[in-house]
């Protein structure tokens, strides 16, 4: 299967709230990674595709909310490709673009602290 994603992604875990109290989800969802157009959610009740929610979050050592607009892209349901985390890919619609700065940013930072040329400069 040909990876589609365009965006470098950093594997992290981060507390995402849901923007809608209507919802009967999970008081929030976890992340397993977010790049600068979306973000993978950990959950074993993904909505719908084409979901619209409303989502806010924190990045590491920031204290800015970040609130943002977001469409279930696709689901993988539980026990569907083990030993992967069931949840949804969502695709950001409507984010601030210095929100969205900020998660490059980080994302950029993520991945340049684990490239082995860092690992192999601390020895």
């Amino acid at each position: 299967m040909a990876d589609r994603r365009r965006d470098l992604r950093a594997v992290v875990r981060l507390e995402v709230k849901p923007g809608s109290e209507s919802l009967k989800r999970p008081p929030f969802y976890v992340t397993h990674n977010i790049s600068r157009s979306g973000m993978y959610l950990i959950t074993t009740d993904p909505l719908p595709e084409k979901s619209i929610l409303k989502l806010e979050f924190q990045l590491p050592n920031d204290s800015h909310k970040i609130r943002l607009i977001a469409e279930v892209s696709w689901c993988r349901e539980k026990d569907e490709r083990p030993p992967f985390y069931p949840g949804m890919g969502v695709r950001f619609l409507e984010i601030d673009a210095q929100d969205r700065s900020r998660i490059e940013k980080f994302v950029k930072e993520t991945l340049d602290a684990k490239s082995p040329e860092k690992e192999s400069s601390r020895s």
